[in-house]
């Protein structure tokens, strides 16, 4: 799917001719996102509509060896557990941001407000995995590339079940995210359709404000309040009522008339949901992109060391 690259540009427009009716913050903030769009469209927007990834059925170590050929077949198994990861991750990211920009060109400001928080909200939960696999990762190639150097064998043995200790912990992370649930599949695919599966071990799930809150406390970001902004323009409350209003007149000294629904063209919708969610949409998008770059060169660098073959 190729697109514009570009915010739609009746609001931008409507932020170009606002007169400083916008707060200034707001208006710096929307500047940045103008600015990172083709950055997100080339990392999510643009890229395949279908990808193919491959799901290890038997996590074996003897059954991968035998059926790839690898040495160390447990690399692979990490790089395939975390392919999963980010990819899921990635193409969650493409339909959100695919249909928040498709909400933003027809004017639709309460769906829109609701990608947004959608996508801070896939963008927290998986850095949550991610910034503990990537400290863990880092330690544990310090045991590895120490395992290399020393001369003793002993030594080296216990560096290395160090290294294998520790890339267990990072797959079984991995593991747990790909396959936590809030519902009993079991129960769920018996009642609903009469299917039996094998019950499977509870996984811990990773609630969405651990993630924020887990994020904001390493990015040094406002993630937190930005979220609870964006959560009152998502949620029935008044904000995201304020998002259906079209236009507003003294209908007589008693009452006002006010138009509701459809919100294209409208400078005035426009320029509040900016003034408003420019900030979390922001962060949105900048952090979806760094969580995109850091997953990359962490497939990068499995792939390297999962392709040594014995």
């Amino acid at each position: 799917m190729k697109s514009d690259n570009k915010f739609p540009d009746w609001i931008i427009n409507s932020v170009n001719d606002s007169n400083n009716q916008l707060n200034p913050k707001s208006k710096e903030f929307f500047e940045k996102i103008v600015e990172n769009l083709p950055h997100f469209y080339r990392n999510f927007i643009n890229i395949p509509e279908t990808s193919d990834i491959g799901i290890l059925k038997n996590y074996d170590l003897v059954e991968v060896k035998n059926q790839y050929g690898f040495e160390s077949p447990f690399e692979f198994m990490l790089l395939n557990t975390f392919e999963q990861f980010h990819f899921q991750a990635t193409y969650q990211l493409r339909e959100l941001g695919i249909s928040l920009f498709t909400a933003l060109s027809e004017g639709r400001f309460f769906v829109a407000a609701l990608l947004n928080r959608a996508m801070l909200e896939v963008v927290s939960v998986n850095y949550y995995t991610l910034i503990k696999i990537e400290n863990k990762f880092n330690e544990n190639l310090k045991y590895l590339n120490s395992s290399a150097k020393t001369k003793s064998s002993d030594e080296r043995i216990k560096l290395l079940n160090i290294y294998y200790q520790g890339s267990y912990d990072i797959f079984s992370k991995l593991f747990d995210a790909n396959s936590a649930t809030s519902i009993d599949w079991q129960t769920h695919l018996h009642d609903k359709f009469g299917i039996t599966i094998s019950k499977s071990d509870k996984r811990k799930i990773i609630h969405v404000h651990d993630g924020i809150k887990d994020l904001a406390k390493v990015s040094g970001l406002p993630l937190w309040e930005a979220y609870s902004t964006l959560s009152e323009f998502a949620h029935p409350n008044v904000g995201s009522k304020m998002l259906i209003v079209n236009t507003k007149h003294e209908h007589d000294s008693l009452m006002d008339a006010v138009t509701i629904g459809d919100n294209k063209s409208n400078s005035e919708a426009a320029l509040f949901y900016v003034d408003n969610v420019a900030e979390s949409m922001f962060y949105s998008i900048t952090l979806a992109l760094t969580l995109s770059n850091k997953g990359q060169k962490l497939i990068s660098l499995l792939d390297q060391m999962s392709s040594h073959k014995g």
